[in-house]
């Protein structure tokens, strides 16, 4: 079933339209930690477009020197001692409380092996550097969420209010957790692209285009557990962005968009959708400030080439994007509703994505400017 620009008759949900509070991203930027490996020029180099872009304070550049900068996969001893360490040394000096928001700039190395048990994502094991989360590897899966997730109940149409990152920080009983970033992808051209392509687009007041949710089937009827979770969240998803007066194109038919008899989606502004894995149909034209991603269990196997979802988004455009570097498991990946639900309320892409997934130590990574934030003020229908 397609369905396109249909505006459903649903309540308005408490935070969905309301201003992002205390925090806009021109106050975030001396909270952003953005990391670089010397030893790499291309990385030193992204770092400091972004710090310069941005106006990230100078000492808040963290220089750090990797065994190999071309590699991919850290052992437990490197993590500690070149990435976690360094680390951690520069968030004490930029000061613990402060930092929300690292920013790993053009920087390779993405696994972590920290004992023979998996490989998980560099980027997860960072936002948890203090252990606060959990002190072990999960293995086979991660029980907790992590303390800044909300969790939504999507068939039953129930999301909590929009909380930024820095107001749950501010509580005294909230966890040091952080939200971690990468501006990266095949090129180093296309990592400083996103920069500039997120403040473009925040100048235009937001992506321009249209919306497209790729589900399988209609959800209605179905009960709020396995895959049929993911189709709920969609539907939901669907539901917020043509709530909010955005042209949204559903598709509920199994094949993908760009595979008939589904269609292209063309004018692409936001898309989260699935499901084929290792696969990328060059079916959307990303305009400026594009934020989508898609739900498979190896849709960031490597952020720079191969056959992935997002790598090959990241090569014709995209802005934002977020997925697994390995096997997450469904309820592993950020949830559609809950991110679209946030940005529409004013939220910064750093916030949306960490809010609405659920586990840390684990196998997401997000790729883009985490200060970006599309809607600024909240996204109210015209």
């Amino acid at each position: 079933m397609l369905r396109k620009s249909t505006i459903w008759k649903l309540p308005l949900l408490a935070g969905l339209l309301v201003v992002q509070s205390a925090c806009g991203s021109e106050s975030l930027n001396s909270r952003v930690l953005v990391v670089y490996a010397r030893n790499s020029r291309d990385s030193e180099a992204v770092a400091r477009y972004y710090a310069h872009a941005r106006h990230i304070p100078a000492a808040h550049l963290c220089a750090i020197k990797l065994p190999n900068p071309d590699a991919v996969l850290l052992s437990a001893e490197d993590y500690e001692r070149n990435v976690k360490t360094p680390v951690g040394d520069c968030i004490e000096s930029a000061g613990t409380e402060k930092i929300l928001y690292i920013v790993l700039a053009y920087l390779r190395p993405f696994r972590v092996d920290p004992g023979g048990l998996h490989n998980y994502a560099l980027d997860s094991y960072l936002a948890d550097i203090w252990d606060f989360y959990s002190s072990k590897p999960f293995a086979p899966v991660p029980g907790p969420t992590h303390p800044y997730y909300a969790d939504h109940h999507a068939r039953d149409n129930v999301f909590l209010p929009f909380v930024s990152l820095a107001d749950y920080r501010a509580q005294p009983d909230s966890s040091l957790i952080y939200s971690v970033w990468r501006l990266d992808g095949p090129t180093p051209d296309i990592a400083r692209s996103l920069v500039d392509k997120a403040i473009k687009a925040e100048a235009a007041h937001g992506p321009v285009g249209q919306a497209c949710i790729d589900e399988r089937v209609d959800p209605e009827g179905s009960p709020d557990e396995g895959y049929s979770a993911g189709e709920w969240d969609l539907h939901r998803a669907a539901q917020f962005l043509a709530a909010a007066g955005i042209e949204v194109l559903e598709d509920q038919r199994p094949t993908e968009f760009g595979t008939p008899p589904s269609t292209n989606c063309p004018n692409t502004a936001l898309y989260a959708g699935w499901y084929k894995y290792g696969n990328y149909n060059d079916a959307f034209t990303w305009n400026d400030g594009a934020i989508g991603f898609h739900l498979d269990s190896g849709s960031m196997l490597d952020a720079r080439e191969g056959q992935s979802w997002s790598v090959n988004a990241l090569k014709r455009g995209i802005t934002v994007t977020s997925g697994a570097m390995s096997e997450p498991y469904l309820v592993g990946l950020p949830r559609p509703a809950g991110v679209f639900h946030d940005l529409l309320a004013g939220a910064n892409a750093g916030d949306a994505f960490l809010r609405n997934t659920r586990f840390l130590k684990w196998m997401i990574i997000n790729i883009g400017d985490p200060l970006y934030t599309p809607f600024k003020g909240g996204k109210k229908k015209p």
